[in-house]
């Protein structure tokens, strides 16, 4: 299989946000972000430390805020509420997952929807499933992105999405909706896997199990998008796809790492400037 790079679309991106950005500041519009990290796993914190180093190519602020495990709900709220009524404040995340005692979904619903760079909350996702979308889950923007750059026809395939989080599965499904693919939703309770897998022209998988899908479940000539990230006792990362054991067939893949992560995060920044854009053409 061929390997579907995240740098072939991430590199002329990045060109063009750094133009797009130059072009606000002489509006006299300096783009801004803030994250909050309630202290939980490394992972969280090295991402947005990943984000922070990529604002700063690009000439956008950055404000990382990092928060004690011991937050309430009720003090996130608080902090994010106070970045919404901040005009200079463009775009707002909440590093996920969030400690057992905060209330996730509330805390998303305190983002002001126009700010929502993670695209959840419930306006937006509603936007998503009427047609008409604003902010969009970046996992899933990354995975259409990625298919569409393999050159295949979306409309008319038959496309398997394996998973059905509102971050990837449930808005991955209606993107390819929109594109007019015929979409089949598996999870943990889906039977005969493997039939269903070997029949999908476009199989896109974010369930967390390394190596899950295997050479015999992939139909030649697919194009496959491996939406996990798993990481093995020495940190060594990994994808939901065998991707030695698919080498020798027909079709495309995106590699684990190099694939969906890298693309993902330069979206965030691609669809922080196309709000800020939308909002001084509206004025």
């Amino acid at each position: 299989m061929q390997a579907l790079q995240a740098k072939t679309i991430t590199e002329p991106l990045k060109a063009d946000l750094s133009q797009r950005v130059q072009a606000l500041k002489g509006q006299g519009i300096q783009p801004r972000m803030v994250t909050f990290l309630v202290e939980s796993d490394d992972a969280s914190a090295a991402y947005a430390k990943v984000k922070g180093r990529l604002a700063e190519k690009l000439g956008v602020t950055y404000d990382f805020i990092s928060l004690k495990a011991s937050t309430s709900t009720e003090e996130l709220v608080q902090a994010i509420k106070e970045k919404n009524a901040d005009s200079n404040v463009h775009g707002i995340m909440v590093e996920m997952p969030l400690p057992k005692h905060i209330n996730e979904q509330e805390v998303i619903e305190a983002i002001a929807p126009e700010k929502d760079l993670d695209g959840l909350h419930p306006l937006n996702l509603g936007y998503l499933l009427k047609g008409t979308p604003k902010m969009i889950p970046n996992t899933a923007l990354s995975a259409l992105r990625l298919i569409e750059a393999s050159g295949i026809d979306i409309a008319g395939k038959q496309a398997v999405v394996i998973g059905r989080s509102n971050i990837v599965g449930k808005p991955l499904s209606q993107l390819l909706l929109s594109r007019h693919a015929t979409v089949t939703v598996c999870h943990s309770k889906t039977q005969d896997l493997t039939a269903i897998t070997q029949a999908a022209d476009i199989l896109c998988v974010a369930i967390g199990k390394p190596h899950f899908i295997q050479a015999d479940m992939v139909k030649e000539g697919a194009v496959v998008i491996d939406i996990g990230t798993n990481y093995d006792e020495n940190g060594k990362v990994s994808g939901d796809v065998d991707f030695e054991a698919l080498e020798g067939k027909e079709g495309w893949l995106t590699p684990v790492p190099g694939g969906v992560g890298p693309l993902t995060t330069t979206l965030i920044f691609d669809q922080l400037i196309h709000a800020i854009e939308t909002s001084v053409i509206d004025e």
